[in-house]
């Protein structure tokens, strides 16, 4: 794992521990991300997020 994706993670998990939601935590790093790849990778993690979420509710549902 490249440096710049563990440093956007241990941002992540800090924000959740101060019961910061993923969303929301996602929002504040992309609007503070110094590079465009931090964005791209920003955002990714937001897609995968939101697949999982998806996925959850399709399990919940049947």
């Amino acid at each position: 794992m490249n440096s710049s994706l563990k440093h956007i993670v241990s941002q992540l998990e800090d924000l959740t521990q101060q019961d910061i939601s993923i969303d929301v935590g996602l929002d504040m790093l992309e609007s503070s991300a110094k590079t465009l790849k931090d964005v791209i990778t920003i955002n990714v993690m937001r897609d995968s997020y939101n697949e999982l979420l998806v996925e959850e509710r399709k399990c919940q549902t049947q």
